[in-house]
């Protein structure tokens, strides 16, 4: 039955069929399906011949189409390098040669030219600064992030701050605030609220952790090229502790899940309350999924954070919040600095802009519209300033003409810690003693 009819033996089924034989007595003689038999009995009637013909479609892309549409594509592309399908199919319709032929559509044209590597569009690696290094230990590094613009039932705007330790897979801290009018639209993070999250995971654990990770918020990062180091840098600088910057979000992946846990565990179904009294329940919330509540991350088994890490109660170095500015020590600040090399250019009136908005330093007139070099000076905290001489290629201080000091501006610790006094609600500072030797 699977064997090919030939062309007599089909003319033999219509002689038979014309003679008043059914096709199910032709197939049974022929050993053929009746079907077959029926098919080219049907076909001779209706005047077509009883020999097979094949038609082979052609074979490609844009095949079915005439061969000078595609001409014009591939030379409309090479004339054009930027063109895209979209703009390459709408200069084919305004073309007079090929009026009243079938035109393809603008993903038919795509996948004609990404046969050819020259056509495809090139992928342009990301120059990202360096990933952190993972963390290896618990209060090595807390991750910061923030949740902004959550409306409450009364039509309040919050922000919501969560920490967490990554290697000890705890909330560290958690807290809301009014989102201030003149950040609402921006949707900026304000610098003084993180770094009050911050103080407040300080009290709650009485430790400091060696690293903080942000993502690139700009009121907590200069992300200018050759910027200076925001506030919020050298305030955590001072208290010996680096500020990271993530340059992907998955990096922070940690946090932005406890995000998400915070916030179905503590503020949906509880937008009625006030700020005070949702802070009350953040608060709850973070003993509760800390100390209570079994953890579905890989490192805790099913078990709190603190039963899997008992480690998160025992930080290497203990820490008080009264303790805040006499930990700050503003050596590891210039120290920092130190380190920097600024490019600045003078403007008009003899100035160059450093240190933040508005930080403006006289070089001088007679500099104008020059480029000078800017480092900070830690022995006596002065800015120092280098003429650049733009035939030379040498960038180091001593192969430079110094053309000035100026004493540095904003950088004392009451201007990075934001603490002129013991705050009234702190308990009283408690110095260290020196230790006196035995004959003494």
């Amino acid at each position: 039955m699977g064997t090919h009819t030939t062309p007599p033996q089909r003319r033999a089924f219509y002689d038979l069929h014309r003679r008043g034989r059914t096709y199910a007595d032709i197939a049974d003689q022929h050993q053929v399906s009746k079907e077959c038999v029926r098919y080219w009995c049907r076909r001779q009637r209706d005047g077509g011949g009883c020999e097979t013909t094949y038609h082979k479609e052609p074979r490609g892309i844009l095949s079915r189409f005439d061969g000078l549409v595609r001409y014009c594509i591939l030379r409309l592309r090479l004339e054009h390098p930027r063109w895209g399908p979209r703009t390459i199919l709408h200069h084919l319709g305004k073309r007079a040669s090929l009026k009243g032929l079938a035109l393809p559509s603008r993903a038919q044209i795509g996948r004609y030219l990404h046969q050819w590597p020259k056509f495809r569009r090139q992928r342009t690696k990301k120059t990202a600064g360096q990933r952190p290094r993972l963390p290896t230990k618990v209060h090595q590094r807390w991750q910061l992030d923030f949740k902004v613009n959550i409306v409450l039932q009364n039509g309040t705007v919050v922000d919501l701050h969560t920490i967490r330790d990554p290697v000890g897979e705890a909330c560290i801290e958690t807290t809301v605030y009014a989102t201030e009018q003149v950040t609402e639209r921006t949707k900026r993070v304000p610098m003084e609220a993180a770094r009050t999250t911050l103080r407040r995971g300080f009290a709650r654990w009485k430790t400091l952790p060696q690293e903080v990770q942000t993502d690139g918020e700009s009121t907590l990062v200069v992300q200018q090229k050759d910027a200076f180091p925001s506030t919020f840098t050298l305030w955590l600088k001072g208290l010996g502790i680096e500020h990271l910057v993530i340059h992907r979000v998955t990096e922070n992946a940690e946090v932005e899940r406890c995000h998400r846990t915070v916030n179905d565990y503590a503020i949906v179904g509880n937008e009625k309350h006030s700020l005070t009294e949702l802070q009350s329940i953040l608060n709850d919330a973070v003993q509760v999924l800390t100390f209570e509540l079994p953890s579905r991350a890989e490192g805790c088994a099913g078990r709190s954070p603190i039963q899997a890490h008992p480690e998160l109660q025992q930080p290497e170095h203990s820490f008080l919040p009264e303790h805040e500015l006499v930990r700050f020590d503003l050596k590891r600040v210039d120290a920092f600095l130190a380190t920097f090399a600024w490019r600045r250019k003078v403007d008009k009136t003899g100035r160059i802009c450093i240190g933040g908005q508005h930080q403006y330093y006289s070089v001088g007139r007679a500099y104008a519209r020059q480029e000078v070099m800017v480092r900070f000076d830690p022995l006596d905290r002065h800015f120092v300033f280098y003429l650049i001489d733009p035939e030379r290629n040498d960038s180091a201080p001593e192969a430079l003409q110094e053309i000035g000091r100026r004493p540095a501006r904003n950088l004392e610790v009451e201007d990075l810690t934001g603490l002129a006094t013991w705050p009234d609600d702190l308990l009283p500072q408690q110095l260290p003693l020196p230790l006196c030797s035995e004959e003494g």
